[in-house]
């Protein structure tokens, strides 16, 4: 009850703790899974990697920070109470967490696959790649970037709202996006192959090869520039909806 700080890992596993009482801050990682753990108390911060996986806790409580990864797959967590910012990746495959309550920020991937988020509530960042295929998220909520990839295969999301800019390689294949909202910037390949995406809407630049085979897309909207190769086959564009827009190789396939 009289330690408020561990400055290196803390492991709990198969340990008799249930409580961290005064305990504010780790350092470096810390090992829930398989501990009897269940009251984070006042921890606030953690340094390092933070495993829940297999784990008796079920809200985070006062916890504000996690410098490296949050895995919470397979745990019991259900609240991320105060929970801002987790630096590394975030893992909430097969996990019981629905809402991320005060999240604002991931500095890896995150990972929502086969998971029981719904919406993102507050999260604006997610500097590495965004994975929502096989999840139940319906809503990006103020999501404005992703650093990496975004993968909306197989995912329920259908309208991408807030988001501004995706860092890499944009996954529409058979998503049930609709409505790209703000989007205006994929720096990598785009791919809308057998997707529902109609109009391009804000989109203006795709930093990679653009693939609309078999896909739905009309109106290239504000579209200026596309880095890479144009493929066309078994869509309703032609060549001449693309003369007003700067084509890195001008091949079309």
């Amino acid at each position: 009850k009289k330690v408020k700080t561990i400055k290196g890992n803390a492991d709990f596993k198969n340990s008799q703790v249930t409580d961290l009482g005064n305990l504010e801050k780790i350092g470096g990682d810390a090992v829930f899974k398989n501990s009897q753990v269940i009251d984070l108390g006042n921890l606030e911060k953690i340094g390092g990697d933070a495993y829940f996986c297999n784990s008796q806790v079920t809200n985070l409580e006062n916890l504000e920070f996690i410098g490296g990864d949050a895995d919470f797959s397979y745990s019991q967590v259900t609240d991320l109470g105060n929970l801002e910012k987790i630096g590394g990746d975030a893992y909430f495959c097969n996990s019981q967490v629905t809402n991320l309550e005060n999240l604002e920020f991931i500095g890896g991937d995150a990972d929502f696959s086969y998971s029981q988020v719904t919406d993102l509530g507050n999260l604006e960042y997610i500097d590495g790649d965004a994975y929502f295929g096989y999840s139940q998220v319906t809503s990006l909520g103020n999501l404005k970037k992703i650093g990496g990839d975004a993968v909306f295969r197989s995912s329920q999301v259908t309208d991408l709202a807030n988001l501004e800019i995706i860092g890499g390689f944009a996954d529409f294949t058979n998503s049930q996006v609709t409505d790209l909202g703000n989007l205006e910037k994929i720096d990598g390949f785009a791919d809308f192959t057998n997707s529902q995406v109609t109009d391009l809407g804000n989109l203006e630049y795709i930093g990679g090869d653009a693939d609309f085979s078999y896909s739905q897309v009309t109106d290239l909207g504000n579209l200026g520039k596309i880095g890479g190769d144009v493929y066309i086959k078994n869509s309703p564009l032609t060549v001449d909806d693309f003369k007003n827009i700067q084509i890195g190789e001008c091949i079309f396939t």
